[in-house]
């Protein structure tokens, strides 16, 4: 029994593959695979048990709510789980719709009416220049892309108080009848805009009001009392000329000129630029030459490993594996060793028939000492032809140093030479860059003198007027309802996603698998039966249904080389009563009699037990499982056989028994007659399958699962909480067990989405494997008794199947056992 969960194995397959794992590109049905898993193992997982999240207080498990597996409360958000979340809870998130249109509408009932009135005006920037006649005059500039940064210079000016009583005064004198107070009047101005509008000279001014009169009013009036200001300033503005610093910057230039000269002479002099040549040309050349050097030493160390392998062989043939394709006559060895290797191969061969002094086997021998001596005749050559090679390598390598060794004593001196060189001129260029930067400082300060002088000249023309607004702008509809209907239906669908999370039910295959990192062994349809007993023998009565195929095909995968070593004594669980537990280890014991094999299906739920009700057995107390144990462990020797109970299945053995009427099975599990008792079973049985009690609802489990060689964990979708099994997972692992994966049970399947292989959302049992479902051939209607599987047949090419419906739908007679398993 393995100590560790049972992971993943792999092997690589382009086809269907049916038992064991695999990586394939189409759904695998009997083993592990990427993709969908039904009836084996789907990707492995990094984690033993994934994420368990906190647990709070509810019974064993924690709290069934709670936060996701990434610590939020929304849980991990997939497309998947989203288009399933969306899909089951579209009511309520179109609930959240309406409320937010409903709120959208009351927003745009009750926000204010606003109007906005927009006025234009031109600014141009003046600059004084020198006409032909020597008088100055202005001109428009055109100031390009700075214009933006006037524009914004200007701003704070045309915003501020002064502008503002100037506005007041113009209203007052254009409007002197209107009752708005001045406060009114601010208040509106506060919230004006002054635009530049893109890729032009033209100043938009936009006034907000809830009067359409009053907005274009005040944005006319803007417009004036900007014009207004910007003339005063003009004129109040000095026009100062730029200070007379032309003749410093005329001096330092002449200053700049003479140096220039002095360093073109020294140049000349001295040959430096013929002297940098020289040296970038001997650095090039030492350059190439030491990358040439480079490759050549790859080259020998390369011919030298070679020569090194070709020694190697030809003193031992066996030892040849694989040649480079730069081995020199790589080609020719490689097709003498294979002719080598086929007349050994064929000389051993006939020694296994003959002796070495036989005919054949001398004249073999021949061609074998002749293909062995061709094959070293071919290594000799490349040998040879290797060492060629490596020795004009060598000769280049001498060569190409020695040239490095005088590159590199022409570059030392040429560098002494420019040093020398460069000392003097260092000192020239260090006084020519000081005259320069003096220069440029001059030449900035002239600059700025000469642009404060012509920038404070500007120009401010009225433009269109402003109209009264007949449409307001707000309240906005598109943007009101627009962003009703994006929040409540964010707000809705992260609502749906925290319900479903902190509902923590399993609803699909992709959430087991990813969230508990546990293997999907199988997935049994819904029976429609009204009696637990009818529902349990559903596999005798009929072999070819959905059910018995699935119930088949895992037992196909528990015989499997991949869990074979596992599966001697299974031990099927589940983490609360209702989820089909002794129906499904029932029919396991079935499929496996079936087979021929010799089976025990082992009641050890003791406190609650169904099997003998199942099977139709009257016990006594000398009969009953537990009643026996609670005898053994006061010192009575028990005679398990005599529990048996032969069942109607041929080669099915069942043990049952009595409701605990004077028996404490707390003081059973663990005791040394149970352990015994599996040392009965092991060596008389071919399969062991334990039906036991509830996981959490008592702690019995962990006990027997410690003696089993696997354990079977049922889930129930839409009943089956995620903590629950996280937490039975994590904890029979560490008490040693050997978790091989879940079974799905009770889940509703039709015919035409689950099984036609045009559809794409089936569970993915395969389809047309055994004889189909609600057909068989002629004739095997009457050898179905004698039939010892009918879930051997192939099972057919993968469609990929969707689970993302994995929802069951109880019937009202179905109901009425729930709460027994």
């Amino acid at each position: 029994m393995a100590d560790k969960p049972l992971y993943y194995g792999s092997s690589k397959s382009s086809g269907p593959m049916y038992y064991g794992s695999s990586k394939a590109s189409s759904p695998m049905y009997y083993g592990g695979g990427q993709g969908p898993m039904y009836y084996g193992g789907g990707m492995k997982y990094g984690g033993a048990y994934g994420n368990y999240g906190s647990y709070g207080s509810y019974g064993a498990y924690g709290n069934y709510g709670g936060q996701g597996e990434d610590g939020s409360i929304v849980g991990t958000i997939t497309l998947s789980r989203a288009i399933r979340v969306i899909s089951q809870r579209w009511l309520s998130v179109f609930v959240f719709l309406l409320v937010g249109l409903i709120i959208a509408f009351a927003v745009y009932r009750i926000s204010p009416t606003i109007y906005e009135a927009k006025s234009e005006f031109t600014m141009d920037m003046r600059r004084m220049t020198r006409n032909p006649s020597g008088t100055m005059e202005n001109i428009i500039d055109d100031f390009g892309q700075n214009y933006a940064e006037i524009f914004n210079t200007r701003v704070p000016d045309w915003r501020s108080d002064k502008i503002v009583m100037m506005i007041q005064q113009q209203y007052r004198t254009t409007h002197p009848s209107s009752t708005v107070s001045d406060d009114d009047l601010v208040a509106t101005l506060a919230d004006s805009q002054l635009e530049l509008q893109r890729n032009s000279r033209i100043i938009t001014i936009s006034v907000r009001s809830k009067s359409p009169q009053l907005a274009a009013a005040l944005a006319n009036a803007y417009a004036e009392s900007i014009e207004a200001y910007s003339d005063e300033e003009n004129r109040v503005r000095c026009d100062k000329a730029v200070k007379d610093t032309h003749q410093n910057v005329e001096k330092q230039r002449r200053d700049v000129d003479r140096l220039a000269k002095q360093i073109v002479d020294f140049r000349t002099a001295n040959k430096v630029d013929n002297l940098r040549s020289s040296r970038d040309t001997i650095q090039q050349g030492l350059q190439k030459t030491t990358a040439d050097i480079l490759a050549l030493e790859t080259q020998e160390t390369q011919l030298t490993e070679w020569e090194k392998l070709l020694q190697a062989v030809q003193k031992d043939p066996e030892t040849f594996g694989n040649l480079s394709a730069g081995v020199p006559r790589a080609e020719e060895i490689a097709k003498e060793y294979r002719a080598f290797q086929d007349a050994s191969g064929a000389y051993q061969s006939l020694l296994v028939s003959f002796t070495e002094n036989h005919p054949e086997v001398v004249a073999k021998k021949k061609e074998l000492d002749l293909a062995k001596q061709r094959f070293l005749d071919a290594t000799s050559r490349a040998l040879h032809t290797g060492r060629s090679t490596l020795q004009v390598v060598r000769n280049q390598l001498a060569s190409l140093r020695q040239k490095q060794a005088d590159l590199r004593n022409d570059l030392t001196s040429v560098a002494q030479l420019i040093v020398l060189a460069e000392s003097g001129l260092g000192q020239l260029e260090t006084e020519f860059g000081a005259a320069t930067r003096l220069l440029e400082s001059y030449q900035l300060e002239e600059s700025k003198m000469r642009t404060l002088a012509e920038s404070n000249n500007e120009m401010v023309r009225l433009g269109r007027p402003a109209t009264v607004p007949s449409k307001p702008i707000l309240p906005n509809p598109i943007i009101i309802f627009g962003l009703g209907v994006v929040l409540s239906l964010g707000l809705g669908f992260l609502f749906v996603l925290v319900i479903d999370n902190l509902e923590d039910t399993v609803v699909n295959l992709a959430d087991i698998e990813s969230r508990l990192a546990l293997k999907v062994l199988a997935v049994l349809p819904h029976v429609r039966r009204k009696r637990r007993e009818q529902v349990a023998r559903f596999a005798i009565e009929d072999k070819y249904s959905q059910f018995s195929e699935a119930v088949a095909g895992l037992r196909n995968l528990l015989d499997s080389p991949r869990y074979e070593a596992f599966t001697h004594c299974i031990l099927v669980i589940s983490t609360q009563p209702g989820e089909g537990k002794t129906i499904t280890s029932t029919s396991i014991a079935i499929s496996h009699a079936q087979t021929g094999k010799k089976v025990l299906h082992v009641d050890f739920d003791l406190r609650r037990p169904r099997l003998a009700r199942i099977w139709g057995f009257e016990l006594t107390e000398d009969r009953s499982f537990s009643h026996v144990l609670q005898a053994a462990n006061g010192g009575k020797t028990p005679d398990f056989s005599k529990l048996v109970n032969k069942s109607t299945v041929p080669g099915l053995d069942v043990i049952c028994s009595l409701p605990p009427d004077g028996v404490s099975p707390a003081t059973i599990f663990g005791s040394a007659p149970v352990r015994d008792f599996f040392e009965w079973a092991r060596a008389n049985y071919d399969r062991i399958i334990i039906d036991s009690p509830p996981y959490g609802v008592v702690g019995d489990v962990v006990s027997l699962a410690a003696q089993a060689d696997s354990v079977l964990i049922m889930c129930c979708p839409d009943r089956t909480h995620f903590k629950p099994i996280q937490h039975c997972s994590r904890s029979l692992t560490e008490a040693g067990a050997n978790i091989i994966g879940v079974v799905v049970n009770d889940v509703e399947i039709s015919s035409v989405s689950a099984f036609d292989p045009s559809s794409h959302r089936g569970y993915g049992y395969g389809y047309g494997y055994g004889y189909g479902y609600g057909y068989r051939p002629k004739g095997e209607a009457k050898k179905g008794a004698e039939s010892k599987d009918g879930a051997d047949a192939k099972s057919a090419d993968g469609k990929k199947s969707s689970d993302s419906g994995l929802r069951t739908r109880r019937t009202a007679a179905n109901e009425e056992f729930t709460d027994e398993e």
